[in-house]
């Protein structure tokens, strides 16, 4: 007979204090050894410049580089406070760009922040795991997918620095509240005050995620501890409880008032910045607050990207959470990770709105997640130990064997590394910002030649604007810290900043518009486009495109505007907030350093002859044995208990029987892999091959693109992109697929036959910076060995050779910058309108201007309305609705609505209006080589110059026997080629609801019509 199989026992599950301390600290040495591989080296590499916040914070670096006592900031929005932010992560790039520059400033920072976090997390897991287990933590918070989010595409500095110093001042409060030492109350203090300096939203929200949550844990511990003279009956039985905690509870509230004076002193002029100059910006959406079942996309980035390393652990982590660790309770602990991962889930559920009320449209509730995963983290790292020398490890040899067992560790710890290196690495493969700009032409041109006594205005710089702004001094009307601007053009609009306007859609296209028409308004001359989207809009709203800038930025400039006023009104702050904002937040984190110095008292002082004295002392004694049985014996009846950690013996089982578990553990580990490739596979249909097709063209993806099409007739990829650019119009290069709604599909046989050809129609949205375009189009496909592909043919003809010689125009000289050209307005009116049955009514000013000088001229019309009282209501320039450039004796209508941002014109409170028409001499757009007929509703319109006409706009002019009533446009979407014509519909009637409040005498009917058309070409002619 055999004896008994052998028991699995493993040696060092549960170690002495000091081996412990010497495995923690070696696991910490290793974590940040692990972080200066891993995020150092990305960091000192500049992969933070392709984040969405770093720039910003070396915006603000470079300000307080320059003028460390001056918190005011022209650069943006016409100036602002810098008090708005907590200054301490930007004070450490400025003193560290000296040697580094500001670049190398902002990594040093961020790597200065990750080492103090690494640090801080494990000795805030020490005080409710073992240093063991919160050495694992450290290593998991370097392989975490949430730290790698949060500081390489994020790019967080004040949350990762911030957070950093909380970790390591709550065990010095800890300490505090369980002995007594004054020392550890004044290391607490200081610490929490340098993490007020870094990012007070960090000490406001962790004072209740994290700080309560432990000193409530310390609390209770008290509770179990007997104090000398207490006794056990009577009132004993009611007030021993009460008399144990009191003690805690008391220097528990000692530190609650000392953090709150942090809160408040560090950062005063903060907080009276925002009591005196509250923040009037509208909520700007985030997909933080997305219901995440609808918005999978804003779910994946927001919840599952941070998760994705810890979700594995999270169970296991969260139920040792109901255990305790040496008498003090985890439970609260573990009630705070389980509220921060209901508020991370945002608008999923009802729940976090109710809980935040007001400011759940204020916060970015991705912060709540981040915050739980590392708060989670000293508990997984109890998972991992038990995984390596506890009763996971013994669980899985005895079912699976060692080498299963190994292996699958393997495995998990690979897995984290790539999840880790492939989320630190997304905005490589992930474009979320434009190429690198180089900003060194472009500080050239700005402070060259005067122009930097103007404003500029970027598009498509993404968060490099930022940078842009923290090397030249040229100011700009937008921004990239929306908390601090005024304007109402942009507190009105949810829109975070100009530049990316065509990602916000209709608000921010309107807001941009805003800034287009009416650049005079904000001294704006300069538009510098990294983005072609906005060119059209730029030309047809009279902007004048002056060349490339070397790496490609397009210039474009408005002339005839004023100049920045040399001093701007500033928001003066007392001496006194200037020195406390330069002097309090600096000094804290030096303070906090300089209080580890302070020596530890030697323990307890005699009993005190005051009462009260004795009542707060501490005093308490050992817990007894069996403190706390109740607890466990409830926990143990819990059904999320499925074993002991404790039980670290285990049968081993037969070899074939752990054999054949390690099968099936593959198998289904196989399967499980398989099932997801074949589900997030794409299935190929006509819809997705054209879905396909579109998707890659409304990203460039021209080479992708072309992959979907079986050519035919001989056409090749070159031809393709020929007759792509000239056909296309307005939608390539200058437009994005809003929406693509598949109509119906037909098959010429069985769809899975090969050969069966399918037809598609269907409609597409394209967003515009003029507007939406929606068209209608039916397109083949075969079906293919590789797929369905679409069938597509050469659709140009042959160019007649006259395309290619240019037609002789006007040879016109340079005029003088700003030369002012007369212009006379021949009739103006002011009409009221709806612009649809039902609609409110609105006013607008009609008329008619004619350059009367002897130059060409680039026009701006203006017109105003005011109420009896004289008080102006509404200002607004033409927009679409006129010729931007004249010849001389050349005339123009115009129409001029009120609808911008902020504008609220009430029909009946309009009593006058008044129109300004302003000329500057120019020789640029004066060409005229469109010909143009109408016949019904349909316009004509002829290219005779030498230059394809990308973008065409058409205005049509009713007239009455006073001048211009009414005036409309059209756009021609299709480009017309030289000698080549195209139609486009233009309705000519006069809006509902017209009629004519003033200017006008007597207007009488409708007689007659007239056509104008300027058009934008892709290159200038």
């Amino acid at each position: 007979m055999t004896g008994p199989r052998p028991s699995l026992h493993v040696p060092g599950a549960q170690l002495p204090a000091g081996e412990d301390e010497r495995a923690g600290g070696r696991l910490l040495a290793f974590a940040l050894l692990l972080m200066l591989v891993l995020h150092g080296t990305q960091l000192i590499s500049g992969s933070f410049t392709r984040t969405y916040d770093a720039l910003i914070h070396v915006y603000f670096g470079a300000h307080y580089a320059k003028s460390f006592f001056d918190p005011w900031e022209s650069g943006w929005y016409t100036g602002f406070s810098l008090t708005s932010y907590p200054p301490l992560s930007h004070y450490l790039i400025a003193l560290l760009s000296f040697p580094l520059g500001l670049m190398g400033a902002f990594a040093a920072t961020q790597i200065l922040a990750l080492t103090g976090l690494t640090v801080g997390l494990y000795r805030f897991g020490k005080v409710f795991v073992t240093a063991r287990a919160a050495g694992y933590g450290a290593v998991l918070l370097i392989l975490s997918s949430a730290i790698a989010e949060t500081v390489q595409v994020f790019g967080q500095l004040p949350t990762t620095l911030s957070l950093g110093l909380l970790l390591n001042a709550i065990p010095f409060a800890v300490r505090w509240v369980r002995t007594g030492q004054k020392t550890y109350l004044v290391r607490a203090a200081m610490w929490t005050a340098a993490t007020t300096a870094a990012h007070h939203v960090t000490t406001l929200f962790g004072s209740v995620f994290f700080i309560a949550p432990v000193l409530l844990a310390v609390v209770l511990e008290g509770a179990s501890r007997p104090r000398p003279g207490e006794g056990t009956r009577g009132w004993w039985r009611v007030w021993r409880r009460v008399y144990r905690v009191l003690p805690r509870v008391y220097r528990g509230g000692l530190y609650g008032a000392s953090a709150i004076m942090a809160l408040v002193l560090v950062v005063l002029p903060y907080w009276l910045w925002s009591r005196a100059d509250p923040i009037t910006q509208v909520p700007i959406p985030h997909g933080s607050r997305a219901n995440f079942l609808q918005r999978r996309d804003f779910g994946f980035m927001f919840w599952l990207v941070p998760w994705a390393t810890l979700l594995p652990l999270y169970w296991d982590a969260v139920r040792r959470g109901l255990s305790a660790y040496r008498g003090l309770p985890r439970w609260p602990i573990m009630a705070s990770i389980l509220l921060l991962s209901l508020l991370g889930t945002g608008g999923t559920t009802p729940i976090p709105k109710k809980l935040l009320r007001g400011a759940f449209d204020i916060l970015t509730l991705d912060r709540f997640t981040f915050w739980a995963c590392m708060l989670i983290l000293p508990l997984a790292g109890l998972t991992i130990e038990s995984w390596r020398h506890g009763a996971w490890r013994v669980f899985v040899q005895a079912r699976f064997g060692a080498r299963v067992h190994h292996l699958l560790g393997l495995l998990l710890v690979t897995l984290a590394l790539a999840v880790s290196v492939g989320i630190s690495a997304l905005t490589y493969y992930r474009k979320f910002q434009p190429e690198r700009i180089d900003v060194a032409p472009i500080v050239n041109f700005l402070e060259s030649g005067g122009r930097d006594r103007y404003r500029y205005m970027v598009l498509g710089f993404g968060d490099q604007m930022a940078w842009l702004s923290a090397n030249t001094r040229a100011t700009t009307p937008d921004g990239n810290y929306h908390s601090a601007r005024k304007l109402p053009e942009l507190t009105a609009t949810p829109v975070e900043r100009l530049e990316g306007a065509k990602y916000t859609g209709v608000p921010g296209l309107g807001s941009l518009r805003q800034f287009m028409t009416t650049p005079a308004k904000y001294n704006l001359r300069f538009m510098l486009s990294n983005d072609a989207f906005y060119d059209p809009a730029l030309h047809m709203l009279g902007w004048v495109r002056l060349g490339t800038l070397p790496g490609g930025i397009m210039v474009w400039e408005r002339p005839g505007i004023p100049e920045v006023q040399p001093r701007l009104p500033r928001r003066e702050l007392p001496v006194w907030q200037r020195l406390m904002w330069g002097l309090l937040p600096s000094s804290a984190p030096v303070l906090a350093l300089l209080s580890l110095l302070l020596p530890v008292g030697a323990g307890r002082a005699g009993r005190s002859r005051w009462p009260w004295v004795r009542l707060l002392a501490e005093d308490s004694l050992e817990p007894p044995p069996q403190q706390g049985a109740w607890w466990h014996s409830w926990v143990r009846r819990l059904p999320l208990r499925s074993w002991r950690t404790a039980r670290l013996r285990s049968k081993r089982r037969p070899l074939a029987l752990r054999l054949v578990n390690s099968g099936l553990l593959f198998a289904a580990l196989l399967a499980g892999g398989v099932g997801a490739y074949l589900k997030l596979r794409p299935q190929q249909t006509p819809q997705q091959a054209v879905l396909g097709y579109w998707d890659d063209l409304d990203f460039k993806r021209f080479g992708a693109a072309y992959r979907w099409i079986e050519p035919q007739d001989g056409l090749t990829e070159e031809r393709w992109r020929l007759d792509l650019s000239v056909v296309g119009g307005l939608r390539t290069g200058y437009a994005k697929l809003d929406s693509l709604r598949v109509l119906g599909v037909s098959y010429s046989g069985p769809p899975g036959a090969a050969g069966t050809v399918a037809t598609v129609r269907s409609r597409l949205t394209w967003f515009t910076a003029l507007g939406d375009l929606t068209e209608e189009i039916s397109q083949d496909l075969r079906r293919t060995p590789v797929g369905w592909r679409l069938l597509v043919s050469p659709t140009l003809t042959v160019r007649p050779p006259l395309r290619f010689q240019p037609v002789p125009g006007l040879q016109r000289t340079a005029p003088a910058a700003d030369e002012p050209v007369p212009l006379r307005v021949l009739n103006r009116r002011l009409v009221a309108f709806r612009s649809g049955p039902g609609a409110p009514e609105q006013v607008a000013v009609v008329g008619e201007v004619q350059n009367v000088g002897r130059q060409g001229a680039s026009l701006t019309l203006s017109a105003s309305v005011s109420d009896a009282a004289g008080e102006e209501l509404g200002r607004n320039d033409a927009t679409e609705t006129f010729l931007p450039w004249l010849n001389p004796g050349e005339r123009t209508p115009f129409l001029i609505t009120f609808d911008g941002p902020g504008m609220t014109v009430d029909v009946r409170d309009v009593v006058r209006f008044d129109v300004r028409a302003a000329g500057v001499a120019t020789s640029r757009n004066l060409d005229r080589d469109l010909n143009l007929w109408r016949r019904g509703d349909l316009v004509r319109v002829e290219n005779t110059g030498a230059a394809e006409a990308t973008l065409t706009n058409v205005i049509g002019a009713l007239e009455d026997g006073a001048g211009t009533a009414w005036v409309e446009r059209a756009y021609l979407m299709e480009a017309v080629p030289p000698m080549q014509s195209r139609e486009t519909a233009l309705p000519l009637a006069l809006p509902a609801g017209y009629r004519v409040l003033g200017g006008a005498a007597a207007p009488g009917r409708v007689r007659g019509a007239r056509l104008y058309a300027h058009a934008f070409h892709r290159e200038e002619p």
